[in-house]
């Protein structure tokens, strides 16, 4: 419960006043009882004072009998019927020993006075106010002629007044106590109102004024007290909060201002960003098409020169430009790779994975390049690891392809090993994949082991006329195991080996996963195919010239086009069975042509396979929607077969 200052204050005062009063009070009452106690000692010597000369004479001859039975019979009567006193009760004698000498009723002479503390209250020498049945009484000395102790008179009066004075004084006391507490409990309420309780008030509602924001809010106390110097004290606070405030209001203008002109710098940044990036979009498009296209002749014609040469020499010659332009396409690969990490395109596609079989396609893969260097190359799983997982499969083969085959490439003898190990998650049901692949080869300096994830970075002595590559393997590796969550890190000594440690964390297993299978395309040698009309459209000749070479094995009737204009009348003019697209090219893209196509209800039944050397996926996305199928260049001849066999079987 809450009690203000003005309460707490006023209960002060009152406690102070009723403490006041009650003590006056209990004085006023203790100083009457005294008078009246003094009052009862001197009637009791006016009472008592004719007797004690009469007493001395009488104990002359030290005979008390006689003066006990005067006193007895004569004297205690006369002075109870002659009293002046009304309070006056009773008067007896006692002796020494507390026996009743003498009493107005003779049935308790010479008995034994029954208030036995008596006898310790006496005073030989003075009066002593004594209780008697609860009643105040005067015990008067009695002395003989020898002025020996030889008892007491006892007299009793009532006390009918003490109480009356008593009611009295405290009546009178309630009453005052009444009126001096409510006159100074108002008396105290104005003063504490006007002295403190209105400049608190006033303090109260400018504090509150200022938590508020308003900064104007009047304050007009003037007094000199503790209260004053408070007062004072909040007007200091309150130029200090204007000044702070104007200060921070200068702030805020400053921070509005450099805010402004870092958001419109951040604004300049992200565009110039934007355009740089759309830019390397662009490069990499135009570098994808501008290169790949003619790769595509080079290694399409190669490939149908090796199929029909019979020269040995001129067979190694072309074998060697198939190569040569594998290595290109594997170059350029990685270049473009590398670019759409950096540029935030590369994503992963995640797919059903069997760990023992990847292990065995890989051994076949390496197992006549290890032959040739007679190196004992042991790929294996834990013996456990048979539950598909969803993976990445591409960019994980890419990078142990690339993990193996530098081992391979940098052990001259002794031992490639590839374990791949695994450790259950708690809770969740996943695993943490964990891949070893170690050489015995020449292993890797120390100050060298931080430099070989960065781009274009070769080990110091191991020259590319030697070794070949590029330095961008280990670069793309380390960004696509970190784009999957992972960690690609070495152990290596110089001329002892290397360890490369793949780790995959938080892998799910695939069982209830759509279950995404690898194909493995059947031979060209195995198609067969009724007669079908098929419209090639490219810019490039050599193009055209290599799929019109390589279809022609077949009884297929090929159309060409230089563009998708000229596409458009071809299709009039022969009513084509299969289209295969290239999508960029002059005068209309082929992305305009096979929306036309599919616009027309006589010709959008005809499947369009589409043929870019673009890597960006929002062009493959776009692409998608307007034709059936797309392949990239170079163009594999087992795929595109594979392909056409699905429309025209």
């Amino acid at each position: 419960m809450r009690v203000s200052i003005a309460h707490k204050i006023l209960l002060i005062i009152g406690f102070t006043i009723t403490l006041i009063l009650g003590v006056s009070t209990t004085l006023h009452v203790i100083e009457l009882k005294e008078q009246t106690l003094l009052n009862m000692s001197e009637k009791a010597n006016a009472i008592v004072s004719p007797m004690l000369s009469e007493i001395k004479t009488l104990t002359k001859d030290n005979t008390v009998g006689s003066w006990v039975l005067k006193i007895q019979g004569i004297t205690l009567k006369g002075i109870l019927a002659n009293n002046t006193f009304d309070d006056l009760k009773t008067i007896y004698f006692i002796d020494q020993n507390n026996f009743i000498a003498a009493h107005p009723d003779y049935s308790k002479v010479d008995t034994l006075e029954t208030n036995q503390t008596i006898i310790k209250q006496l005073n030989p020498k003075q009066n002593s106010i004594i209780t008697l049945d609860q009643q105040y009484a005067v015990a008067v000395p009695i002395n003989n002629a020898q002025d020996e102790n030889i008892g007491y008179v006892i007299v009793s009066f009532s006390d009918i007044d003490l109480t009356l004075k008593t009611k009295s004084i405290i009546s009178n006391a309630v009453s005052l106590f009444a009126i001096y507490l409510l006159t100074a409990l108002l008396i105290a309420y104005i003063i504490i109102r006007r002295i403190i309780l209105q400049p608190i008030e006033q303090l109260v509602e400018f504090s509150h004024a200022v938590t508020t924001g308003d900064l104007n809010c009047p304050i007009n106390i003037k007094s000199r007290d503790e209260i004053g110097t408070l007062a004072s004290g909040f007007k200091m606070m309150r130029a200090a909060v204007r000044q702070q405030i104007n200060s921070m209001h200068e702030q805020h203008s400053q921070l509005e201002e450099t805010v402004a002109k870092r958001t419109q710098e951040y604004l300049d940044a992200k565009e110039q960003a934007e355009q740089s990036n759309q830019a390397k979009s662009r490069f990499l498009a135009n570098m994808s098409h501008e290169l790949r296209t003619p790769l595509n002749a080079v290694l399409g014609f190669s490939q149908l020169l090796q199929d029909s040469e019979t020269d040995k020499n001129k067979r190694r010659y072309l074998e060697a430009i198939s190569i040569s332009g594998s290595s290109l396409l594997n170059v350029l690969n990685d270049i473009l790779d590398l670019s759409k990490i950096d540029a935030g395109k590369m994503q992963l596609d995640m797919e059903r994975v069997e760990i023992p079989t990847m292990c065995h396609e890989l051994s076949m893969m390496f197992l006549q390049l290890s032959a040739q260097k007679d190196l004992d190359l042991q790929i294996t799983s834990h013996p456990e690891f048979k539950t598909p997982v969803l993976l990445d499969s591409n960019k994980v083969r890419q990078v142990l392809t690339n993990l193996i085959s530098n081992a391979i490439k940098f052990t001259s003898h002794g031992s490639v090993k590839v374990h791949f190990d695994f450790e259950e998650r708690e809770n969740d049901g996943h695993i943490n994949i964990k891949i070893h692949v170690k050489d015995t080869g020449k292993g890797i300096p120390t100050d060298q082991q931080a430099l070989i994830f960065n781009d274009f970075e070769q080990v110091q002595g191991q020259r590319s006329s030697e070794f070949g590559g590029t330095g961008l393997g280990l670069a793309i590796s380390h960004r696509f195991i970190k784009l999957m969550g992972g960690e690609l890190s070495v152990i290596s000594e110089k001329d002892k080996g290397s360890e490369f440690i793949v780790l995959l964390p938080n892998i799910e297993f695939a069982e209830s996963k759509t279950e995404v299978k690898h194909r493995n395309y059947p031979a060209i040698s195995s198609y067969h195919f009724n007669p079908a009309r098929i419209l090639i459209v490219d810019d490039i000749p050599y193009n055209r010239e290599y799929l019109e070479s390589f279809l022609s094995r077949w009884s297929f009737t090929i159309d060409t086009a230089i563009n998708g204009e000229e596409a458009l009348k071809k299709v009039e003019e022969n009513q084509p069975d299969l289209i295969i697209m290239d999508l960029k090219m002059p005068v209309m893209g082929g992305l305009e042509a096979s929306q036309l196509i599919r616009s027309d209800d006589r010709f959008k039944h005809i499947p369009i396979i589409a043929v870019t050397a673009s890597v960006l996926k929002d062009d493959k996305a776009q692409s998608s929607i307007l034709t059936d199928y797309i392949i990239s260049k170079p163009i594999h001849r087992e795929h595109l077969i594979f392909i056409i066999a699905q429309y025209l079987d």
